[in-house]
């Protein structure tokens, strides 16, 4: 499987329209009509060669350390950092520097799922 095949990202909620208030303040991600029940497709740029959707699911628990985070490339992530925070989320950590490449911060949202930021050097 090739990496610039990712196609859709998923992420888990227990609470549908708590993620997407949290999705539209601390990242600007805008939810777009969708036909299927408790799941929210999130507006991506034409440009952008993978979707985002909100999936509902009332009996996941908090998120553990385990599972897979996803890095986006920002160049004020700080600006991300404290929209996240408004919003109900928190950070994790950051910044860490990454030598010869950037800076890394770790975020999560009222879930517990994790998001990266990366600011290149």
């Amino acid at each position: 499987m090739n990496p610039d095949d990712l196609c859709q990202i998923e992420i888990q909620v227990t609470d549908l329209d708590r993620a997407v208030t949290f999705y539209e303040q601390a990242f600007g991600w805008k939810a777009v009509p969708a036909d299927l029940h408790e799941v929210v497709i999130l507006k991506t740029p034409q440009s952008c060669p993978y979707g985002i959707s909100l999936v509902q699911r009332p009996e996941v628990k908090k998120r553990s350390l385990g599972g897979i985070v996803i890095y986006f490339k920002a160049s004020h992530p700080e600006d991300i950092v404290e929209k996240t925070r408004a919003a109900g989320g928190k950070k994790r950590f950051g910044p860490r520097l990454l030598k010869g490449y950037g800076h890394i911060y770790q975020l999560e949202d009222p879930d517990g799922n994790r998001f990266g930021i990366f600011k290149p050097l």
